[in-house]
This record gives structure tokens, C-alpha cells and sequence, in this order.
């Protein structure tokens, strides 16, 4: 059985389109929905059928689709993992697809999980999967919050310039980790608040949820502050709970920065900050 860590709420270079395919396509955007704080798009096809609406997580390690709609796709359940959220562990089922298409970009031979969204689906309706970093990490791309798109390839007209942080990023288990002043966290767009994973001196008093509906008890207070390079950063809220096995610090919500600009490329963030 293979285990495989996916903390919410990825193996690189599956298609690399040349850097002038790259060039055109850099003010092509797509739109995207902001359901509390997640990003959303809409015409996501699976080995051409669609469209479906799909979760982008940065945050997640794998893929992953509704199992109901796996198994009307035919897909095949070909490996098992030990799935480890900070709301616990479990057994998940997954196969890999030939192709998987979003606007104009294509990666192929992706790995999705097979999962149920009963719970997910409350918060985020008709959600039918989740992007995760085994497809985003294909790509330089431009995830807008404040204008709610989506931009592949270069660093585009009007993506995050000043004010802003320009940081590297190191990958834990495929997942964009930032050094801050908290530790090191995963930069998460399927992330509602900022989460440590460490404990806290106030008492539990509520509760996290995993995409597998598995939930785990939490530390909900005012969050601290981050400090990111030479700019600090204030979100509402943290969650605290204590997941030892952990690589990393925690993780930290993309919907804090108005924009992102991911470089897989060069494996670097930009932050937009607030203007």
C-alpha cells in the first residue's frame, strides 16, 4: 500500500509546452469562481468528458474525483494510499487518467484519487473534484483572486508586481511550502484560514474537515501574525491543532494575497499585497 500525505480543507512536468506556446497563451485567462475563499473552475474534461467543475488546491498532493463519477467514467481503481489530512488517516482508492484538460492546457497521465464529497459538497456545490499539485505543478501560472481568473504560462500583464513578496518555495510531498516567520507552511488555495500544526493553550472549540468527511477536533482563536520576507501579513483567524508527523508548519490560505504568481519553472512565488 502506498502512503502519501494531502493535507487541506501533488510528478512534475507531465506536458511542458514550449516557452513561446507559453508566451501566447499568457493572457489567456480563465474564469473563476471565489466560493469562501476556494478557487472554482468550471470546464475541467477528463480523457475529453465534460465539462465538470473542479476545486484548484494548491494544497493538495494528488487529484482527486467524486468516486460516483469515477466509476461512471469506467476509470479504474489500479492503486490504494494511506491518506493522511490533519482531521486523520484513510484508505482511498485511485487510478490514473490519459488526459486531463482545463482552457488550453493538457497534462496527461495524471494520478486522481477517487473520493466522496457528501461533505465538501455543502460548502462547495457540485463540486465533482479537485486539481491538486500533481496538474497545477505542470505549469507558471497566475491564480487572481480580486479578478477572479485563472492565467497560464509567463508572468502576465497585470499579475502580482508591487507591493508584493517575491519567495522561494521548497515541495513537501509536492506541495509549495514558504518560509515565514510561523515555520515553514504550504501555500493552500483550498485552505479557509490560516491552520498551525501545533497545540494551542486555549481549549478545542471546533472542528476541521478533510475532503473525505473525516473530521478532527481544532483550536479556533485570532490568528498571529505572518511575516513573509520584509512584509507581514494579518489573516482574521487561525486553527490550531498539533499533527506531529508533519514536515511542515502548517498552511497558509492563498486567498490572503489578493493575487498569486506561481513559477513552477524557477520554483518561486510572487505575493500580491493589498494596494
Amino acid at each position: 500500500m502506498k502512503t502519501q500525505s494531502f493535507f487541506p480543507p501533488a510528478v512534475f512536468l507531465a506536458i511542458l509546452l514550449p516557452s513561446a506556446a507559453l508566451a501566447q497563451l499568457a493572457q489567456a485567462s480563465i474564469p473563476l469562481k471565489v466560493i469562501i475563499g476556494k478557487p472554482v473552475v468550471e470546464r475541467v474534461f477528463l480523457n475529453g468528458h465534460g465539462p465538470y467543475r473542479f476545486l484548484l488546491d494548491t494544497g493538495s498532493q494528488s487529484n482527486q474525483v467524486e468516486s460516483g463519477l469515477a466509476h461512471k467514467l469506467g476509470l479504474a481503481a489500479t492503486l490504494q494510499l494511506d491518506l493522511e489530512t490533519p482531521s486523520g488517516e484513510s484508505a482511498v482508492n485511485g487510478g490514473r487518467l490519459e488526459k486531463v484538460t482545463l482552457g488550453p492546457m493538457e497534462a496527461s497521465d495524471q494520478e486522481f484519487l477517487f473520493t466522496r464529497f457528501d461533505d465538501l459538497s455543502t460548502l462547495l456545490p457540485d463540486i465533482q473534484g479537485i486539481l491538486g499539485q500533481e496538474f497545477l505543478a505542470n505549469f507558471d501560472y497566475t491564480l487572481d483572486f480580486q479578478h477572479r481568473r485563472l492565467i497560464f504560462g509567463g508572468q502576465p500583464l497585470g499579475a502580482p508586481s508591487a507591493p508584493g513578496v517575491k519567495t522561494g518555495f521548497r515541495l513537501i510531498f509536492g506541495r509549495m511550502a514558504i518560509p515565514t516567520n510561523m515555520g515553514d507552511l504550504v501555500l493552500d488555495s483550498g485552505a479557509e484560514m490560516l491552520f498551525l500544526f501545533r497545540a494551542s493553550s486555549r481549549p478545542v472549540n471546533g472542528q476541521v474537515m478533510g475532503a473525505s468527511g473525516a473530521r478532527a477536533p481544532v483550536s479556533l482563536q485570532t490568528a498571529p501574525e505572518v511575516r513573509i520576507g520584509d512584509r507581514s501579513y494579518r489573516p482574521s483567524k487561525a486553527e490550531y491543532r498539533a499533527v506531529p508527523a508533519a514536515e511542515e508548519a502548517g498552511l497558509l490560505p492563498a486567498s490572503l494575497f489578493p493575487a498569486i504568481f506561481v513559477c513552477n519553472s524557477k520554483q518561486y512565488v510572487v505575493l500580491k499585497g493589498r494596494e
